[in-house]
């Protein structure tokens, strides 16, 4: 197959983001996509002026915006409800799209039918490598040890960066809206393995990631990012039989995270005192059979 025309690339793909209290990198981001005609984004009602930047800056944009927050797997499944492309590229705000990074996707996209999600390589602002992988009977997902020179097969793809062709996403069914914030990916990339699809990274294809900065980082959204953590780890092995431990996993944590809230509330580190107690209040609320969603 030959590669397609640059000019027609873009017409192919609609991109999706979800926004929430993105202000500080939304203009850097949108910048960067300005070759897209068709772009979405689902604002999970932000407080900040993110809807207003991406309004006055943007007005070609589709901006979605939700009255409450309905987290980051049922924003994307929102948004890529409507995708009308052959492909949609879920792109995280606080990140930049690098030259011909899309014309790249799209052909291993088209060269590999039944690759489900193709990612791009991850790179820091200072051009570290930022990128994560599975093997095939792995359960939990490392930083690549060494970069191939081409495209890759992975059973692992991140969730802040991919492109897929929206027919197979809309037949596995996208994101698990039961999961708030966090390990949506994993549950995502284990549903598609199970289903036969591959996954690929091209490293051709590059994006910055500014990396943490999708959001204002108040103290309550640390320790929602803490208990989602915790809560959509221990929800996902459940769910996929990753361990036969899972609920006796979660009352150590219970119990680890709640001791040392107590003693970091004794050495007067009130950061430390939320993060652990946000991670307890987390394995909790799985082991009483709590929802992800708040």
């Amino acid at each position: 197959m030959t590669e397609t025309d640059p000019a027609s690339v873009w017409t192919q793909v609609t991109l999706v983001l979800v926004t929430y209290n993105s202000a500080l990198v939304i203009d850097d981001c949108l910048s960067s996509l300005s070759a897209a005609p068709s772009i979405i984004v689902v604002d999970n009602a932000s407080t900040d002026n993110t809807c207003k930047i991406i309004t006055n800056r943007f007005p070609q944009v589709n901006l979605v915006r939700n009255s409450v927050n309905k987290g980051f797997g049922a924003g994307v499944n929102q948004g890529m409800a409507k995708v009308k492309t052959t492909f949609a590229f879920y792109f995280s705000p606080d990140a930049t799209l690098m030259d011909n990074a899309m014309e790249i996707l799209v052909n291993t996209a088209l060269l590999n039918p039944k690759a489900a999600l193709i990612g791009p390589l991850m790179q820091r602002q200072n051009g570290e490598i930022e990128l994560y992988v599975m093997g095939p009977s792995e359960s939990r997902h490392s930083p690549i040890s060494r970069l191939p020179d081409g495209p890759f097969c992975t059973w692992f793809i991140m969730g802040g960066f991919f492109l897929t062709p929206i027919s197979i996403w809309r037949e596995i069914g996208g994101f698990d809206e039961r999961i708030f914030l966090y390990s949506e990916d994993m549950d995502l990339s284990l549903r598609l393995t199970n289903q036969g699809y591959g996954m690929l990274i091209d490293p051709a294809a590059r994006v910055v990631h500014a990396g943490g900065q999708s959001s204002r980082m108040t103290w309550s959204v640390r320790w929602r990012k803490d208990w989602h953590q915790t809560w959509s780890r221990l929800y996902v092995a459940a769910k996929h039989r990753l361990s036969d431990r899972v609920r006796c996993e979660a009352r150590d944590i219970v119990q680890k995270h709640f001791f040392k809230a107590l003693l970091y509330l004794f050495l007067l580190r009130p950061d430390r005192v939320r993060g652990n107690l946000a991670k307890a209040c987390g394995a909790l609320a799985f082991l009483a059979g709590r929802k992800g969603s708040k």
